[in-house]
């Protein structure tokens, strides 16, 4: 089967005890397919830590490694580990696989104990016999999962990156491979992050690297040290063979980058009294990255978007205008912003723009202009109201007024070609109650019928009608006829806000294409707010429980006593159905939606429940 995988923007946070512990990776790549598969029926892998990365020696009494939220193992918990020590720092090809003779089996799953995973995402493996590791080796660490069937596309390891070929894998959901007869397998640089149970670094390798800021000649990185208060740092492709430059503090900033190239080497150790920790490298580039962009959507009045917070840099640029502009010449508008999600306002409805963008790594040090294609900033046109039928009230057809809830538009008269927009008003009404509406016109024999966009998809059909050809002054000709009738909202119709349209055609009925245009006859559209009718609101049926709320995650939970799939529809705060969808756990997806609040309802075996959902 092929994989697709869904990647999505996260901060991973791990706290551990340097006593007892030695951590090895503390990168945030997924979809490495070490030290298991869990989305393929079978695996296997191995692993190679190097001596200056464990930079400690004993009894190694066990192994953690750290998965991605929604890991489960809950068909992937027949592990196999063996450890072992090597001299090897690379694997050479897809078939350098170590003999699993050389190495010692120190775990193995049964059904009755499976390996399981923590709450926080942790696996968790306890030797059955401690090994002992001699501190000047390498380390190699292989691991089998035979258990038949496969998890989640999501389900992941964490990894970090190696400048080397440092993991072998292979995995199938047919064959199960034999370690000691391993297939053709799979190379990679990453390695996943892992814990060492049961030894200790007497000086602690530094950690947690972070850039925290760069420009075209220099840079800035900060790590966590520890206890330590003392480190040595060297700026430099190859690892140092002696003493580096003394500081005291956790972080440095490097004034003197190589011009010559992009990518730069940090190596830092830690100085604890005589001793001194392993060196670790941190390798970044100082090339400023072009924005990266995962959703765009434009609204009536702007764009509301989505994309990559970068490390290190200060802030994005976007350069927008109405008509085709050279970047960054000075013509066109400029939106500045630090971070994403994001939305740009301001804009004219129904307008063609045009967009490119940078991102800002430093005072007046930016990455190039970036857009679709990198060929010219991209063309794109705010929403408009629905169709607009061009039609002639010029001699009293249409409407003269039109009263309904607490909209009033009294005296309206006929609007330029023959389409109003008075959107600007809005009025509620509630699910499955009953409303008088009050037209007037000045020619009878007025047809009119009447939508509302309950799904906001800005088109209006047969079944959104709440009024269907209605006559106003049947037979009669010229003069002010006033008509009164009723409409009823849906008991089921989508709660927030949406567009009424009122079209009236003299002498016979509207067409079934509301874009039509007929010969005499007027449109006018308004704004409705559908509320939940009195006391329903109060009404939970499914007893839910939204959480956490507010929410600034990926994910939200909604939990139910009643079973069965969930059909969940969020609004925001215009009406706009922003997510529908059926999920057939707890989980729902609200990595898309911005910041603000939200109207979610939610629908299991017929019972419906509303509730309110902040996103931060």
């Amino acid at each position: 089967m092929k994989k697709n995988y869904i990647f999505y923007t996260f901060l991973f946070l791990f706290s551990l005890s340097i006593n007892s512990q030695v951590v090895v990776g503390e990168g945030t790549i997924v979809n490495a397919n070490v030290p298991i598969e869990p989305y393929y029926g079978y695996s296997y892998s191995q692993s190679i830590y190097g001596s200056n990365q464990i930079n400690a020696s004993g009894s190694i009494t066990g192994v953690s490694y750290t998965a991605t939220a929604s890991t489960t193992l809950s068909t992937s918990g027949q592990w196999v580990v063996y450890v072992g020590l090597t001299d090897k720092e690379i694997f050479e090809s897809t078939t350098d696989w170590i003999p699993v003779s050389e190495l010692t089996q120190v775990y193995s799953a049964t059904a009755e104990a499976p390996t399981t995973i923590s709450e926080e995402g942790m696996v968790t493996i306890i030797f059955d016999v401690p090994f002992e590791y001699d501190g000047s080796s390498n380390l190699v660490i292989a691991v089998e999962e035979n258990q038949a069937g496969y998890d989640s596309a999501g389900d992941d390891f964490y990894c970090s990156q190696s400048g080397q070929i440092v993991s072998m894998y292979y995995y199938s959901d047919v064959t199960n491979p034999d370690p000691t007869n391993p297939p053709t397998g799979n190379i990679t640089q990453n390695y996943p992050n892992i814990v060492l149970e049961g030894i200790t670094q007497d000086c602690p390798n530094p950690t947690g690297f972070s850039l925290e800021s760069f420009s075209a000649t220099s840079a800035e990185i900060s790590w966590n040290g520890g206890s330590s208060e003392a480190f040595e740092y060297v700026y430099s492709d190859t690892e140092p063979d002696g003493a580096g430059e003394s500081i005291s503090t956790s972080s440095v900033n490097i004034d003197n980058l190589d011009s010559d190239t992009t990518e730069h080497t940090v190596w830092v150790r830690a100085v604890c009294g005589d001793i001194t920790s392993a060196w670790v490298s941190y390798t970044f580039s100082n090339v400023c990255p072009q924005p990266v962009f995962n959703y765009w959507e434009m609204t009536q009045n702007g764009a509301i978007f989505n994309g990559v917070n970068i490390e290190g840099v200060i802030g994005y640029q976007i350069e927008y205008s109405t008509e085709m502009f050279e970047p960054g010449d000075g013509t066109a508008n400029v939106f500045e912003f630090y971070e994403f999600p994001n939305e740009l306002t301001g804009l004219e409805m129904s307008t063609t723009y045009y967009f490119t963008n940078r991102t800002i790594c430093s005072e007046g040090f930016y990455s190039d202009w970036a857009d679709g294609g990198n060929d010219g900033p991209d063309e794109w046109t705010t929403m408009g109201l629905t169709c607009e039928p061009a039609l002639n009230c010029s001699v009293g057809d249409g409407f003269n007024s039109i009263v309904f809830g607490d909209i009033d538009n009294s005296s309206s008269g006929c609007s330029t070609g023959g389409f109003g927009n008075f959107t600007n008003l809005t009025t509620d009404l509630a699910q499955g109650e009953t409303y008088d509406v009050t037209m007037e016109t000045g020619y009878g024999d007025q047809y009119v019928r009447v939508w509302i966009d309950f799904n906001d998809d800005y088109s209006y059909t047969a079944d959104e009608i709440v009024l269907d050809n209605y006559i106003i002054a049947e037979g009669l000709g010229s003069g002010t006829h006033t008509g009164t009738t009723q409409f009823t909202i849906p008991s089921d119709a989508n709660l927030g806000t949406h567009y009424i349209r009122f079209a009236s055609s003299w002498q016979s009925a509207l067409p079934e294409n509301p874009c039509e245009a007929t010969s005499w006859g007027e449109t006018e559209e308004y704004t409705v707010n559908i509320v939940e009718s009195l006391g329903i609101s109060d009404v939970d049926p499914l007893s839910l429980r939204i959480y956490p709320n507010p929410v600034d995650a990926n994910n939200v939970t909604i939990l139910s006593p009643m079973s069965g799939d969930k059909f969940i529809e969020v609004f925001d705060i215009n009406g706009r159905k922003v997510i529908s969808t059926i999920i057939f756990n707890d989980d729902l997806d609200v990595s898309n939606l911005v910041s603000g609040f939200y109207t979610t309802r939610v629908t299991i075996a017929g019972k419906t429940s509303v509730a309110k959902l902040i996103v931060k």
